[in-house]
């Protein structure tokens, strides 16, 4: 191999581990959205090859079963978290799981549900495809995490979870 190989190979390498370095992350403190609600908890993104990585941990949610958990339009939780609009939905695509059912069949912001135990505590795992936290056609930071009353039956247009008892806005944090 030539030298101008090994410097064009030299630099894709470092370009790749910079951009690995100071791929952007972000978290969304979750607060309930009713006067002296229990529910707290912490969603946190990372930016990976492919889209968002997320996980999320809450805690105080009423009742244990699914809960629909998804990225809305707006960066407010007031108003008991009505204020941060609809679904993210850049794309005008159907309502569905964004990361079984792909960008054509759902919603940027289709998380599914989160599964909360009988001691109200919850987690959840997963990955946004095509998704990040700032630059391109469907950024997040700054719009809300909202987590619903109920199941999202992934019906359309929505998913029928019902009323919004969490919310927290997505900002970008420093690296760790």
């Amino acid at each position: 191999m030539n030298t101008m190989g090994k410097i064009s190979i030299l630099t894709a390498l470092v370009v790749s581990f910079a951009a690995a370095a100071f791929a952007a992350q972000g978290i969304a403190e979750i607060k309930g959205t009713a006067p002296d609600s229990p529910i707290t908890g912490t969603v946190k993104f990372q930016e990976v090859d492919g889209g968002l990585k997320v996980e999320a941990q809450v805690q105080g949610v009423p009742p244990a079963g699914k809960h629909g958990f998804h990225i809305h339009e707006f960066g407010a939780c007031t108003n008991q978290g009505k204020d941060a609009g609809g679904h993210y939905n850049p794309m005008g695509s159907p309502h569905g799981m964004l990361e079984h059912d792909g960008a054509d069949k759902a919603h940027a912001g289709d998380l599914g549900n989160i599964e909360i135990k009988d001691d109200g505590t919850g987690t959840l795992s997963g990955m946004l495809p095509g998704v990040t936290l700032s630059g391109g056609d469907e950024a997040v930071a700054g719009r809300a995490v909202i987590l619903h009353e109920k199941a999202d039956d992934f019906g359309q247009p929505t998913g029928n979870a019902g009323g919004r008892i969490g919310c927290g806005v997505i900002v970008i944090t420093p690296d760790e």
